[in-house]
């Protein structure tokens, strides 16, 4: 169990561990990677006693005026003063919230600066303001903060700023942090940054002050470059050849540098997935060499542990790995007891507990293994899976997945035994755009506007029949050999299927701008059955009762959403006309509800899967409470029940899988029971 399991958010973007007091630890909350699927935070919590028995304060997020500061927004970087734990300096970036932004981006303020605490150590500490950012700026981040070892007077950021009539991307550096008012200077700029991401490190050796800066500007047509400065940051080399293009074309989301603690030709550098790009490696400060054999692609964090520069730590999109000879070469340190897989679905088997599939971020198709462990079956990023309900074996079955998908590349792969179920195995079934821009498909779907994630989904039948969701509907009857268009070119995009279990006719579909349409005929031409009180937001999920055809229910993504209006119930979706609507997320809070599922034993039963976890109604969603114990406040981007054996699992965006036994009658408890740890 990791120690913030309890915490509100377990979006993390920095961790600072007191050199003065290793048994303090601060945690900065809010991924700043500017991720489509990243996660905003509520401020920086403090570990007291983290080596014996860890004390959890906070989140902390007031300034001296008691405003919050922090909630909503990603802190880049915590440092502590080496000396006295309670002044502590906080970096703010933007910060977007959930799965493809659908969560809406971060708009409660536009302006990100660096704070700083004098009594962070207190029961409620206070942070000021040290204004870096111009106060005519109308948006502004920074990426990175560093001190100057021995000397925390000298600061050194990296941000950038817009206002009216100029705008800047840079180093920017104090003499006087512990100042009451700190006063900057900019010491370089970056004026072909992209994004503003830019990444800092520094060591002292002697009297020289080496910083590197790895940024995202553009050199030659290509993103990222590595600047020296060996007096502090306030002056600084042309880009470094040797690091030029380490992190193109993902700047925004993969930079990492760090330097040897005593050695400043020592450099790792980390960057995205292309050839020699992942980690590159120089011993003479200059030159550098690919040092990535073993690493997983997309790097975004890099640490020497100061008692033993000879260790490295790395940090990327596939875990941890460690380096015992200053990064030349990497050990995995991914075992079952680091549970942080971002799923993004999860398909069940219709009756053997241990048989399940499920899409990961940049981890591809995942199968869990008869011992509960899961094995990698294809790559790239896993999206929607779906396993063919007629299975009888565990040998012989049909199952199909996703890829992250665009309109050059979209489709759904297809395995029909488990034995096929390889890497780069898998029958592609789809459209992509060859070097001419034609398009080319090999079962009649197009290459139209999708989601990167585009929805897939079954119906009933034998096999069952195939939906894939773009801005169109696709239906297919023999598995995705052949699909046919049946709804008309909507609007947006489709972000939710729903096919009613009874009836292959009834369908329910919604989309990225919060419209709902639907069948009960089979009809290739969908009713628009929006209700004018649906809040305008992503639609999550469209969902048909298993039992009832005419009961669905539709969820909502996003903030902002009156209460209890995050899920809406209609019991007559066959009417000649309009559904009637009603809201039906009553005790749910103002958090995107990402997935959900109808118990097939009591159809009153729901389940809702949240930002913050999973939710309960036994009351047709009358009313809602948190359930699963066990279950940290962590994402939950899909749900699934497997009735045979009763049991939920909950595939979570960080903390793997989780699964809870249901009553055998479908009764509902409310609060729920004990969730075991996946």
């Amino acid at each position: 169990m990791g120690s913030l399991d309890n915490a509100d958010t377990l979006a993390i973007g920095s961790i600072a561990v007191s050199s003065s007091n290793p048994s303090t630890v601060y945690v900065g909350t809010g991924e700043p990677s500017l991720s489509a699927d990243g996660f905003f935070g509520l401020g920086v919590y403090r570990i007291d006693n983290a080596d014996t028995s860890p004390i959890i304060s906070g989140p902390f997020n007031k300034d001296i005026s008691n405003q919050d500061v922090f909630s909503k927004k990603s802190i880049s970087k915590v440092l502590i003063h080496p000396t006295n734990p309670n002044i502590v300096f906080v970096s703010l970036t933007t910060g977007t919230a959930g799965i493809l932004g659908s969560g809406g981006l971060n708009n409660v303020g536009r302006v990100f600066d660096i704070y700083r605490s004098t009594n962070a150590m207190s029961a409620s500490p206070t942070f000021q303001r040290l204004n870096l950012m111009p106060s005519t700026a109308i948006f502004s981040q920074v990426s990175d903060i560093v001190l100057e070892p021995d000397n925390p007077n000298n600061l050194v950021a990296a941000g950038s700023f817009i206002s009216l009539n100029t705008s800047s991307s840079g180093i920017f550096r104090s003499t006087n942090a512990l100042a009451t008012q700190p006063t900057f200077t900019q010491t370089l700029n970056i004026a072909s940054s992209s994004s503003g991401r830019v990444e800092l490190a520094i060591n002292k050796v002697n009297t020289t002050i080496t910083v590197l800066a790895a940024t995202d500007e553009t050199i030659d047509s290509s993103q990222g470059a590595l600047r020296r400065s060996t007096d502090g940051g306030v002056t600084w080399s042309d880009p470094i050849a040797g690091g030029n293009n380490f992190c193109n074309p993902q700047c925004f989301y993969d930079i990492a540098v760090a330097i040897h603690p005593n050695n400043a030709s020592i450099v790792l550098l980390g960057g995205s997935a292309g050839v020699g790009q992942v980690m590159r490696r120089s011993t003479d400060g200059q030159n550098f060499t690919p040092a990535d054999t073993g690493l997983h692609p997309d790097s975004h964090a890099l640490a020497f542990a100061p008692s033993n520069p000879l260790v490295v730590y790395t940090g990327n999109d596939g875990g941890v790995w460690r380096s015992t000879d200053s990064g030349a070469t990497w050990t995995s340190r991914n075992t079952s007891s680091l549970s942080a897989t971002q799923f993004q679905s999860i398909a069940l088997h219709p009756t053997d507990r241990n048989f399940a599939i499920g899409g990961t971020q940049d981890n591809g198709t995942e199968f869990m293994r008869p011992d509960g462990s899961w094995l990698r079956v294809d790559g790239g990023d896993g999206g929607f899976t779906a396993v063919d309900q007629n299975a009888l074996n565990t040998t012989n079955l049909t199952m199909y997945h996703t890829y992250q998908n665009s309109s050059s590349f979209l489709g759904i792969a297809r395995v029909t035994s488990v034995s096929d179920s390889i890497v780069d195995n898998w029958t592609f079934l789809g459209a992509f755009r060859n070097f001419n821009g034609q398009c080319i498909s090999n079962n009649g779907i197009g290459c139209d506007n999708v989601l990167f994630y585009a929805p897939l989904a079954l119906g009933p039948g034998n096999p069952n029949t195939v939906y894939f969701g773009t801005d169109r509907l696709y239906r297919s009857a023999n598995q995705g050999t052949n699909f046919s268009v049946v709804s008309q070119v909507s609007s947006n995009v489709i972000s939710s299927i729903g096919i009613s279990p009874q009836n292959d006719n009834v369908r329910i579909i919604g989309t990225r701008d919060g419209r709902v349409s639907r069948t009960v005929t089979g009809s290739s031409t969908l009713d628009d059955v929006t209700s004018p009180n649906f809040p305008f937001a992503y639609v999550s999920r469209t969902v048909i009762d298993p039992n009832n055809a005419n009961t669905a229910y539709v969820t909502f993504s996003g903030f902002g959403v009156p209460s209890g209006q995050h899920v809406w119930k209609t019991t007559n979706l066959n009417s000649r006309t309009l559904p009637t609507w009603v809201s039906a997320g009553n005790g749910i809070p103002d958090v995107p509800v990402n997935s959900f599922v109808i118990d097939p034993q009591n159809t009153n039963i729901l389940y809702a899967g949240t930002d913050i976890g999973v939710y309960q109604s036994t009351n047709s969603g009358t009313s809602w409470l948190p359930f699963g114990l066990g279950l940290p406040k962590v994402a939950v981007f899909d749900l699934a029940i497997q009735n045979s054996n009763r049991i939920l699992r909950a595939a979570t965006h960080g903390r793997g899988v989780y699964e809870i036994s249901l009553p055998a009658n479908g009764g509902g408890g409310g609060g729920g029971g004990g969730g075991g740890g996946g």
